[in-house]
């Protein structure tokens, strides 16, 4: 064996003892030198197939080199992991023309081969950690935004799908309770209408919550209770003022928003009687003229005794009742009329009657307007309208026929 075998695994050997047959003495020499030859060469066939082997094996341990066991631990120590066997190097793919069409990374990982994380399944990975540890600590809004970003990078990822559902009713209810609480705070502060449309917005998140029907009614009931109270401010106000009819208007508003109020009841009834006997005054005060007819003057007569029978609070109402009094007086006091003719002229005034043919007369007539009518055989009527004011001096007039019916309708 030649210096080169050397490097043949120990305990092994490489060129196995060959045994050559001797012929027999006294066999001719010509007979066995033609099978010694043959033996020689199969002898070296053989050499050479097991020096091809050795050089095979010597390189195959080069490239996968055997371990040597490791010394066994002490008792008690702990046993070490084994480690991986080291991977052979990827073959170096082969070139691609630009013609074939491109491998997409599993099919170019080959068959079996689990598929490489690329960088969007890292980013996906890393955004989801991210709004785990943001959700955690409460940084909803973050989270929020961490698990849009990860739908963006993978629609159909159901762990990005299902963290933003989580967040978002998280924040919901998060939002739910800051309008109650605020709601609240809005009540015990004095400011039903704010506190209303905080419970407004937490109805919103939760329309079937019951927490929110009774928050929405206690508000309404304090607004309730706010309105009325402003209310029978402002009608007692008015009362002070005697703005009768203002005050009436706001009673009723009081109890359109709660018909049993029992103060309500009794202003209305109260302002209402006023409101009645303002206008009734008015009737009279405002127009005097209406005294004139007697049975106008007759109703504002009985007025005045309701009025005295039943003197009213307002010191207004009774100013003016006095006022009408006086009005009433001046309408029955009578003023001296003289009415001048000739004698001749029949003479008539409506509302008195015939007064015949004089030359003077004097009539005592209540304030009012009169129509006075003279006629005369042959004659055109002549007709006069008499106004007595009250308070008036005395009046005189004259009236009689001086137009010849013949003349009138010639002239005519």
């Amino acid at each position: 064996m030649s210096s080169s075998d050397s490097s043949a695994p120990r305990g092994e050997e490489i060129i196995a003892p060959i045994r050559v047959r001797r012929a027999p003495a006294g066999d001719p020499p010509s007979a066995g030198r033609k099978p010694r030859r043959v033996g020689v060469g199969a002898a070296l066939v053989l050499l050479a197939a097991l020096a091809a082997g050795g050089l095979w094996w010597i390189g195959h341990l080069s490239r996968h080199p055997v371990a040597t066991p490791a010394a066994a631990p002490p008792a008690g120590a702990p046993v070490p992991l084994a480690s991986p066997p080291p991977e052979a190097p990827a073959a170096a793919p082969a070139p691609r023309s630009a013609s074939s069409p491109p491998m997409d990374a599993a099919a170019s990982a080959g068959p079996g081969a689990p598929p490489e994380a690329g960088p969007s399944a890292t980013a996906l990975r890393e955004r989801l950690a991210s709004a785990e540890r943001r959700a955690a600590a409460g940084e909803l809004s973050a989270a929020r935004s961490d698990f849009q970003e990860a739908l963006r990078l993978d629609p159909q990822s159901p762990e990005a799908r299902d963290g933003l559902e989580q967040v978002k009713a998280r924040l919901r209810t998060e939002e739910f309770r800051r309008w109650m609480a605020e709601g609240f705070r809005a009540l015990d502060a004095g400011d039903p209408d704010q506190a209303k449309a905080r419970f407004i917005k937490a109805k919103a998140l939760r329309p079937e919550a019951p927490e929110v029907a009774e928050a929405l009614a206690q508000a309404e009931g304090r607004l309730r209770t706010a309105r009325i109270e402003a209310v029978r401010a402002r009608a007692l106000a008015a009362e002070q003022r005697e703005e009768w009819a203002a005050a009436l208007a706001a009673y009723d508003e009081a109890l359109a928003l709660e018909p049993a109020l029992r103060f309500a009841q009794q202003g209305r009834e109260r302002t209402a009687a006023m409101v009645t006997l303002e206008r009734r005054i008015a009737f009279f005060a405002t127009q005097p003229a209406r005294l004139d007819s007697d049975a106008q003057l007759a109703k504002a007569v009985d007025l005045l005794q309701e009025i005295q029978a039943a003197p009213p609070e307002s010191p207004r109402l009774r100013a003016a009742a006095q006022d009408l009094a006086a009005l009433v007086k001046a309408a029955q006091t009578p003023v001296r009329v003289t009415i001048e003719s000739d004698r001749l002229t029949e003479i008539s005034v409506y509302r008195v009657g015939r007064l015949g043919r004089f030359a003077a007369r004097d009539l005592s007539l209540r304030p009012g307007t009169y129509t006075v009518v003279g006629s005369r055989d042959g004659y055109r009527d002549e007709r006069l309208d008499l106004v007595v004011r009250p308070g008036a001096e005395p009046v005189r007039v004259s009236i009689y026929c001086k137009v010849k019916v013949d003349d009138f309708v010639k002239n005519s």
